[in-house]
């Protein structure tokens, strides 16, 4: 009769554990939906956050594109032989210059457009830089003709690191 007795407890505490188990289990599983549910908001907002950097960057650009000293002002007059043109600057290794478009003309030197460029970005003042088009260094001093710069080329603006 003891063994029975014995048995009979095992088996209470047999189903108690598997209870508790059981239990355990469904607190689990509300846990992974929680868990799921966070992740798909986590990865909503994300996707929300990288939506709005997109549009305060094209905002920005577009602060940019405006606070520009009306540099269309300068070009007051055209020879023959002369074409207005634009040229777009960026800084490669920093996000300083993202898109900085330049109106100007083909008989303009180069140097003229770099200082209108530091005047809007005056840090680069600080640092020894050059310039590239296609991947071929300009000439500070000569047109823009002279250096093969057409209308819409990119300027790849470089910082000399000592």
């Amino acid at each position: 009769m003891q063994l029975n007795g014995q048995l009979k407890i095992l088996m209470q505490q047999i189903n108690f554990f598997n209870t508790q188990l059981n239990e355990e289990k469904n607190k689990n599983q509300l846990l992974n939906n929680k868990l799921n549910q966070m992740t798909f908001q986590i990865n909503m907002l994300q996707k929300q956050l990288n939506e709005e950097r997109t549009k305060n960057q094209y905002n920005g650009y577009q602060m940019q594109m405006m606070n520009q000293n009306n540099y269309n002002l300068d070009i007051t007059s055209i020879n023959p032989g002369e074409k207005i043109m634009a040229i777009n600057f960026v800084s490669m290794g920093n996000q300083s210059i993202i898109n900085y478009a330049l109106p100007c003309k083909n008989t303009d030197l180069f140097v003229r457009l770099e200082e209108k460029l530091y005047n809007d970005f005056p840090k680069f003042k600080d640092y020894e830089t050059y310039f590239e088009v296609r991947t071929k260094r300009i000439k500070r001093f000569k047109t823009l003709d002279e250096n093969d710069i057409r209308s819409n080329d990119v300027i790849s603006v470089f910082i000399i690191e000592n």
